[in-house]
């Protein structure tokens, strides 16, 4: 049954990235790399500049979002597929405090 296996927001079993955005140097196996207590210049050492960096003051963190959402939208192709997640929050000193590493499916 091809057409369950590429339902809508679904995991495209082919090409499972292919509604991820990607960071110029970002790559699943080099975000594995990533652990707990790295400063913020080990992380970009390592996986480069995020596309996204977010500052939530009220919780004194920094978010380096090295993946997005919709890059099928952004290429102009039509379909909506599951994407992979992959944040590094930092504490208030720079250092990994936190690694999210997940599908998502919104």
């Amino acid at each position: 049954m091809m057409g369950a296996i590429l339902t809508s927001e679904g995991i495209n079993v082919f090409s499972p990235y292919i509604d991820t955005q990607f960071a110029p140097q970002y790559s699943p196996e080099k975000f594995e790399l990533i652990k707990v207590g790295q400063s913020i210049k080990d992380v970009e050492a390592i996986v480069g500049k995020p596309l996204r960096k977010t500052i939530d003051s009220t919780v004194q963190e920094t978010q380096y979002w090295y993946t997005m959402d919709s890059k099928l939208h952004f290429n102009k192709k039509s379909g909506d597929f599951a994407w992979y997640v992959s944040i590094v929050y930092f504490d208030s000193e720079g250092y990994v405090k936190n690694i999210v590493k997940q599908w998502a499916y919104d």
